[in-house]
């Protein structure tokens, strides 16, 4: 779990991250950072971010934070964790 890059956004820094495990499903590519495949699609990004006008890159960083108040707040991943539970204990109910 990207527990890093979610603590970056909640203190709205886009990030950049190679398309492993839970990035995905973590960073909006182009909205609250940059999912990248290689080096040089990293170098792409933080050159991207750098040459950012400043009103950009002040909407980026607002969309890091909604992001993370949206979908990641401790009240939505208990919520999320309770449904993932109730659903295992119903698969295995009739086992």
């Amino acid at each position: 779990f990207g527990l890093v890059m979610i603590e970056s956004m909640a203190c709205g820094t886009p990030v950049i991250a190679f398309n492993k495990g839970a990035v995905p499903e973590i960073v909006k590519h182009g909205i609250t950072g940059y999912v990248v495949k290689n080096e040089k699609q990293m170098i792409g990004a933080v050159k991207k971010i750098y040459s950012m006008k400043e009103d950009e890159y002040i909407k980026m960083r607002y969309a890091c934070r909604e992001h993370v108040e949206k979908n990641f707040s401790v009240e939505k991943m208990v919520d999320n964790y309770e449904k993932l539970y109730y659903k295992i204990i119903e698969q295995h109910k009739n086992k």
